[in-house]
């Protein structure tokens, strides 16, 4: 069953600094004029929906993204045809550049990025994926961050094709309005997101993950190297996703990897919980390696992992 992916598909630069930002970044931060030292950089291919397919996909799941490359991205669309990823639902533009992200962390896993979404901007003049001449219907897609109108043209797609969608928030609360995003998650049938998005995201909107649950929607809520909660559908309560203890090297990404795991459960039609199990085991292999994408993968290692976790992997 195919799962339909939107979001960015980018480029990302990152950097590693030694020391812990919040150490240089006191004081009045309206005059701010500070350098960083950067202690390792790596080029790598990356973006939210790149990594999620991914990480699908080396599962034996069968993503299908949905978005804009630019002059740029030949080189990206030969990496997913050799992962055997679909590219129908992919375009390049010869006047922009594919969305670039400079990503910068600390000793203690704090992020700061700088995003040009590029290409990613011309994502609304993509035409609908199809296979063969045929509309291709996926079982359910993700949402995740690619820019404002992105975003709402795929989730008027969604519910106009009846596929049910999964609200990934990410780092763009800003740029939408309480009621868009309250439309966004009323029109879904989940939502995912981190500690720190889902605090934006109640500040914003009054709903806390408890109330967004009791509402019938089922929330994935990461807490870093703390593993994850579910909150399910009707109930009160968050069932607890325990981490698999890794030594930590690289965090960029691993919020991708947890979805790209989750999604494949779901897809298969296993339950939330057995679903963001694997999304904890998959995101633990990310984390152990400083690429965003290139990380020992395969479905026999995450049933091994699984069942020294929690028993009888069941898939």
């Amino acid at each position: 069953m195919s799962v339909l992916i939107t979001g960015s598909v980018a480029y990302d630069t990152i950097f590693s600094h030694e020391g812990e930002f919040a150490r240089q970044l006191s004081g009045d931060l309206r005059n701010l004029n500070t350098t960083f030292l950067a202690s390792s950089m790596r080029r790598d291919f990356g973006g939210c929906a790149a990594n999620i397919a991914l990480a699908m996909k080396r599962l034996g799941g069968d993503p299908v993204i949905w978005g804009a490359l630019g002059m740029d991205g030949e080189d990206y669309l030969a990496r997913f045809r050799s992962f055997g990823i679909s590219t129908e639902g992919l375009q390049c533009f010869p006047d922009v550049y594919t969305a670039q992200c400079v990503i910068f962390t600390d000793s203690l896993g704090s992020q700061l990025a700088v995003f040009h979404p590029g290409a990613m901007k011309r994502s609304r003049e993509v035409p609908w994926p199809r296979r063969e001449g045929k509309d291709h219907r996926p079982k359910l897609a993700i949402l995740s961050p690619g820019g404002k109108e992105t975003t709402l043209n795929a989730a008027n797609e969604c519910v106009s094709r009846g596929i049910p969608y999964l609200f990934d928030v990410g780092q763009e609360l800003n740029l939408f309005s309480a009621e868009e995003l309250e439309s966004l998650l009323s029109r879904s049938f989940g939502i995912a997101y981190s500690d720190f998005e889902a605090e934006g995201f109640e500040a914003k909107t009054g709903l806390s993950s408890e109330a967004i649950g009791r509402t019938g929607k089922l929330v994935l809520r990461t807490h870093g190297s703390r593993g994850a909660s579910l909150f399910l559908p009707g109930a009160g309560g968050a069932v607890p996703v325990e981490p698999l203890p890794v030594a930590a090297q690289n965090p960029v990404g691993a919020g991708d990897a947890m979805r790209g795991g989750f999604l494949y459960g779901l897809a298969r039609g296993l339950d939330p919980v057995a679903s963001a199990r694997i999304g904890a085991i998959v995101a633990a292999r990310k984390v152990a390696s400083p690429s965003a994408q290139d990380y020992p993968l395969t479905l026999d290692g995450v049933r091994k992992d699984y069942e020294g976790m929690w028993g009888a992997a069941g898939f």
